[in-house]
């Protein structure tokens, strides 16, 4: 039987040993975060989710994001302000529910047990978060697909709703008729 003085003893040893273990690993250091040009305003995401969203914006548009890194990185950033303003345009309550997924992805310990990524968003290779993206799109949960789904969405209205990407796929942009409409908002 286990009296009370051993169970104390054995809690204490136990974080003396994860503090132990905790103090080899190293410091812990912030995660790099992306970086923009000091003038760009985002209306809803944050530097971790401006991070995330860059690092799944560039493998979700592989293929159709330009390879210069100058061009890249533009391109890039057009991207992540462009979910910044899709973000903005969804009602209330699903703007907080999109804010609660960018929580989750930006954070270490849901970002490693939930997602998968054991490195953070701007060292994670592509490989890793397209593997994410398949995990969470293919998986029997119904919470990770819609996950994937809002992040699929999210990503390809921003680059969809670009003038400049519409090049890339032969479109003109919207009839003449619409013009009225586009220009009202």
């Amino acid at each position: 039987m286990l009296t009370r003085r051993q169970f104390i003893q054995a809690g204490v040893a136990g974080a003396a040993l994860l503090g132990f273990s905790r103090l080899l690993y190293g410091p812990i250091r912030p995660d790099p975060v992306y970086t923009v040009p000091a003038a760009t305003q985002f209306k809803v995401l944050d530097e971790a989710s401006r991070t995330a969203m860059a690092a799944i914006a560039r493998v979700m548009l592989k293929g159709a994001l330009p390879t210069e890194p100058a061009q890249l990185q533009a391109a890039l950033l057009a991207a992540v302000q462009g979910c910044d303003t899709a973000i903005a345009g969804l009602p209330g309550t699903v703007q907080t529910e999109v804010k609660e997924l960018l929580t989750l992805l930006g954070n270490r310990l849901t970002r490693r047990w939930v997602v998968g990524i054991t490195d953070n968003w701007s060292e994670a290779s592509d490989e890793a978060i397209a593997h994410f993206l398949s995990r969470w799109r293919y998986s029997s949960l119904l919470l990770l697909r819609s996950g994937y789904q809002a992040l699929h969405q999210i990503v390809f209205a921003a680059w969809y709703g670009n003038p400049q990407s519409w090049v890339g796929i032969g479109y003109a942009g919207p009839p003449a008729f619409m013009k009225g409409y586009w220009d009202a908002a």
